[in-house]
């Protein structure tokens, strides 16, 4: 709320400049006035009379910020309250930050053109610190504004304005840091334009030679300051549920659930009305939570109802199912043969062939290359989750059936869409992307296939762009049943995914496939390591990818911890006995009969829409037969589609995905029905007998004492008159009866009002409780984890504390390490970046690489949003400018002239090379690339 208060523009910003210097006028007249001096006092004479550099004249912005502060400082001068001499020190301490931010950006102005892709984008990292500088001043004058309107009003907020004249300060100071360390890069680099100072340097020793930068005032009253208006306002209800959340993630494991969400809705509007403590929370999160709390936040994004979202205020597609590609080995034919056309040509010839002689397919096998399945990290046999999404239902897309008469899905499209969704490889999915691919889907009408790869800390690098790599590979295999003949195939991705589509082109060039005919890349981070830049430096007053959160997802995903590591190998071993049990159980099965090892594969297999297709399908008559088949099976045959009920989070299940699909009544799959042998005793769980024996205990044995001693109660009188009453009692039981009787003397409706307040308040106090955030990594006494902040603390942190790990340097992780040879055969390539995000360096740079090379390269450099400003579409008018951008970009890669594939001069009888050869080929290009690489790296 004061926040909002803050951002708005006021009614005097309305009025113009004349009547600021108006009131500006009135107000030194009568300070003039006061000092005994004679004649007016404006803006321009008040230099004359104080000491005003002359460089502030060159910025008119800076120049009258300077002016207006220097005026508020008098006034407030003389008001000798606490909030008014606050104000006049702010004011003071502000004049002084102008003059020095001043200096500073001039300083850089003069050499940042020289680190800009070409004359006609001008955009890197010295130039975004420039423009967040002026933001800042424009924020500033607009305060000013608003306590020069206010300040003689009967309700003036003094105390209000004084925080924000003191955030204004502390933010311009944060930056003038900032801009020292920009100075420092500039130096390094020298004249070479390199805008990571050719990686000779680390943050550790830039951090080293500065001052720390003061994270909070980044978070607090000037949150998104340097954003559009629409942006600024996501930014900050993102901010906010960010700081209240962690509240409910760092609760008491035994809290309820309404506990919970009581807490939350109370921490949110405490985080809504005190800036200050949001910042702090905010940025104690960001030192200071693990891995798994940034995940948990991210995949809010993947609850319930955000899955209807996209269906209800998306744009309507026909078709959006989710596929799983089962792990079987594929093949490609090689790169060398010529284009698109001349490969799907040998493919059908290849599936024309498998039936024929040995001899005859073994030529042809020559000119394909194995795809290996995914393994890393989470072994080989786990199937890839894809999701295909298309505005219009097309000729044999899966699952579509049979269509009659009017229902005629259109012709297969030219061209098919690989997307790579973002989340810092640690979170996310398709589904959290889908409100934009929607009108992606629409706008360029054309089927988009998103991969949805393992996630780290889970599965740390390679795994996931080994999996994007094979989804490629299956959908150039496949391509028909996507509703495309795939004359052109264009991969984009956003953040993570755009870094993944560099790799996926890379993997292409060594393995010698066909590599995509266009790359998309928006905000991509192409140099994955610690090399400082201008715009990584950015991160620090990022609100959705603060520095901390940036480094956690780059270390659970580019250096896992040991472990992640031993624990995903024990995963493997698990899996590979599993996989060898059942397999032995399989053959057990089939070796009885033929008729029982068909009732096997039809109890075990479920039939995919090619299947139902094709009907006429030979059953096999031996159980070896059997094995054949299923080890030569195609891979499409295996692949099943979900229904829109199914939605993939660590496993699939049946619940979350509201996905928009077509009707199934048409290719409904046939019912199998299986023997179930029902045993005469029932098993028993061991966890379910205990929760029921302690369920007992807790209700019906208190009940039933309740009830015994109501009847006891019932028979001491006649008791004491029998026998017992001959025994004397005890000085415990007379101690018992005296503390009944109190309690039965305090039963009074005092005692029931006091006991109803301490009741409420311990409710009161439970709901409204903060609980603080503790690290893994400091550990006290005892082995005890210990908090490592006071959470309503403002504590100095440097940066450099968390550089704890070393980074592979590999140019599947890195693309910007990539060899010359691999990166100029790589296709088209469209990048587009924000400059406001810390990835802008690594676009440049990357931009400039692949022109250098030769490359088909073009950069574009959108103003006023934020990093993942994609999945914000629908929140922001300029989010939603932005995404049109991007189709826009997209539409001149697909519509294209498909680019030449690289070819080899060879002749006809050295057409047909061996596997052998082209594996020393390619084994001998991966060597040179690592060799160039260790001589270029630092």
């Amino acid at each position: 709320m004061i926040d909002a208060a803050a951002a708005d523009t006021p009614t005097a910003a309305l009025a113009g400049p004349t009547k600021l210097n108006t009131l500006i006028d009135d107000n030194l007249k009568l300070e003039n006035k006061a000092n005994g001096k004679n004649g007016p006092l404006t803006p321009s004479s008040l230099s004359t009379n104080v000491s005003v550099p002359a460089e502030l004249q060159e910025q008119p912005d800076y120049y009258g910020l300077y002016v207006e502060c220097m005026e508020h400082a008098a006034y407030f001068a003389k008001d000798h309250t606490e909030f008014g001499q606050r104000l006049h020190a702010a004011h003071v301490a502000w004049q002084d930050f102008i003059i020095l931010a001043n200096h500073l950006t001039l300083e850089i102005a003069s050499f940042a053109h020289t680190y800009d892709f070409d004359d006609l984008t001008p955009g890197n990292g010295y130039r975004s610190f420039i423009y967040v500088t002026d933001a800042c001043i424009a924020h500033g004058r607009n305060i000013c504004k608003q306590l020069l309107q206010t300040r003689a009003t009967l309700f003036f907020r003094k105390k209000f304005f004084m925080k924000e004249v003191e955030s204004c300060s502390q933010l311009l100071s944060s930056l003038c840091t900032c801009l020292h360390y920009l100075l420092i890069l500039h130096e390094w680099a020298g004249n070479t334009g390199d805008l990571f100072a050719s990686g000779r340097h680390t943050a550790e020793q830039l951090f080293e030679l500065g001052d720390t930068i003061n994270q909070y005032c980044f978070y607090g009253r000037c949150l998104g300051f340097q954003y559009g208006d629409s942006i600024r306002g996501v930014l900050r209800f993102i901010s906010i549920g960010m700081a209240s959340y962690s509240e409910t993630y760092y609760s008491q494991a035994d809290d309820s659930t309404i506990l919970k969400t009581t807490r939350s809705l109370w921490t949110s509007g405490k985080y809504l009305i005190n800036p200050e403590l949001r910042a702090r929370r905010i940025v104690n999160i960001s030192q200071n939570a693990k891995i798994d709390f940034c995940k948990s936040f991210w995949f809010l994004a993947e609850s319930e109802l955000m899955h209807k979202l996209p269906s209800i205020v998306g744009s309507s597609i026909k078709v959006n199912r989710l596929i799983e590609l089962p792990a079987e080995p594929l093949q490609l034919p090689l790169r060398s043969f010529g284009d698109s056309t001349a490969q799907k040509k040998l493919l059908v010839e290849s599936d024309e062939n498998q039936n024929k002689d040995d001899d005859i397919h073994a030529v042809h096998a020559t000119n394909f290359v194995d795809i290996p399945v995914p393994s890393a990290h989470l072994g080989p046999g786990l199937p890839v989750s894809v999701r295909l999404l298309s505005a219009k239902r097309r000729a044999g897309m899966l699952g579509e059936g049979k269509f009659r008469g009017w229902h005629k899905p259109i012709p297969a499209s030219s061209s098919i869409l690989l997307h790579c969704h973002g989340g810092g490889f640690v979170a996310q999915s398709s589904k959290s992307h889908e409100l934009y691919l929607r009108d992606w889907a629409v706008e360029l009408d054309v089927p988009i296939l998103s991969v949805d790869y393992s996630l780290a800390p889970e599965a740390p690098f390679p795994r996931a762009l080994q999996e994007v790599f094979y989804a490629y590979c299956w959908l150039l295999r496949n391509a028909e049943h996507l509703g495309t003949t795939a004359e052109r195939v264009i991969c984009a991705g956003d953040s993570a995914g755009a870094n993944l589509s560099i790799g996926l082109a890379l993997m292409c060039i060594e393995q010698g496939v066909r590599v995509p005919d266009g790359l998309f890349l928006a905000y991509c981070p192409t140099l994955v390591s610690f090399v400082p830049s201008p715009a990584r430096l950015l991160c620090l007053m990022d609100p959705l990818l603060p520095f901390g959160f940036m480094m956690r997802c780059l270390r659970a995903y580019a250096s896992p911890a040991s472990e992640t590591l031993q624990q995903n190998a024990k995963h493997v071993e698990e899996l590979a006995e599993i996989r060898n049990v059942t397999q032995k159980a399989q053959k057990d099965m089939l070796q009885p009969s033929a008729s029982s090892s068909r009732r096997t594969s039809a109890a075990k297999s479920h039939p995919s829409s090619l299947e139902l297709q094709n009907s006429e399908v030979e059953a096999p008559e031996t159980a070896e037969e059997y094995l054949d088949r299923e080890d030569s099976s195609d891979t499409f045959a295996s692949a099943s589609y979900h229904s829109q009920t199914v939605e993939r989070t660590d496993l699939f299940s049946s619940q979350g995905d509201n996905s928009s699909c077509v009707s199934f009544e048409d290719d409904s799959q046939p019912i199998v029905h299986y023997p179930i042998e029902v045993s005469a005793e029932p098993t028993k769980d061991s966890a379910s007998a205990a929760y029921i024996d302690k369920f007992l205990d807790k209700y019906l044995i208190d009940t039933a004492t309740m009830e015994a001693t109501e009847e006891i109660s019932s028979t001491v009188p006649t008791k004491l008159n029998g026998s017992m009453a001959q025994h004397d009692r005890s000085s415990s039981e007379e101690n018992i009866l005296i503390e009944t009787g109190r309690d039965l003397a305090v039963d009074t409706l005092q005692g029931r009002l006091q006991d109803a307040v301490n009741n409420i308040t311990s409710t009161l106090n439970r709901c409204t409780q903060s609980y603080e955030i503790h690290g893994s990594h400091i550990q006290g006494t005892g082995g005890c984890q210990q908090d490592v902040r006071n959470m309503d603390a403002l504590i100095a942190r440097s940066p450099s504390e968390e550089f704890a790990f070393d980074v592979p340097k590999d140019p599947f992780l890195s693309p910007y390490w990539a060899c010359d040879e691999w990166l100029s055969q790589l296709p088209e390539t469209k990048i587009l970046t924000l400059n406001m995000d810390p990835c802008l360096d690594d676009c440049v740079m990357f931009a400039k690489k692949l022109k250098r090379l030769g490359r088909t390269v073009s950069l574009e450099i959108l103003k006023g949003l934020p990093h993942g400003f994609l999945n914000f579409t629908m929140l922001s008018n300029e989010a939603m400018d932005g995404s049109k951008h991007c189709i826009k970009l997209l539409k001149e890669l697909l519509q294209g002239t498909p680019s030449s594939t690289p070819t080899h001069n060879n002749d006809d009888d050295s057409s047909s090379s061996s596997h052998a050869e082209v594996g020393d080929d390619q084994s001998s290009s991966r060597s040179a690339c690592i060799e160039a690489l260790s001589t270029t790296a630092p």
